[in-house]
């Protein structure tokens, strides 16, 4: 399984991003590496269309799952046209322990 985050930087000890179009980074975990992979957000500076254009981004990393705080409407719509499945958190956090929590939710 590979999961997608929008986070504030590149790495394990990044925040996690309060929005996905406006996110910096994208990482992307894949559960069975345990590799992560940061990507830029090309929408992070963008007035129109950012959550779209981060979605393209995160289609093309093979990622099958998004965990993320907030979501546009279309972004939304887009991922759930590609039969994404999309976690939508109460609470943020560093990705490191986004990924710790809900990866023992999928063990149950």
């Amino acid at each position: 399984m590979k999961i997608a985050i929008p986070s504030t930087g590149k790495d394990m000890n990044s925040l996690m991003s309060e929005t996905l179009g406006r996110s910096p980074f994208i990482v992307v975990y894949d559960s069975q590496s345990k590799d992560l992979k940061s990507i830029e957000n090309p929408g992070f500076q963008s007035q129109d269309g950012s959550g779209l254009k981060v979605v393209e981004k995160i289609l093309h990393t093979n990622a099958n799952v998004l965990l993320t705080k907030q979501i546009g409407r279309k972004a939304y719509s887009a991922l759930q046209a590609e039969h994404f499945k999309i976690e939508l958190l109460d609470s943020g956090g560093t990705i490191k322990s986004i990924l710790n929590k809900y990866l023992k939710k999928q063990e149950k």
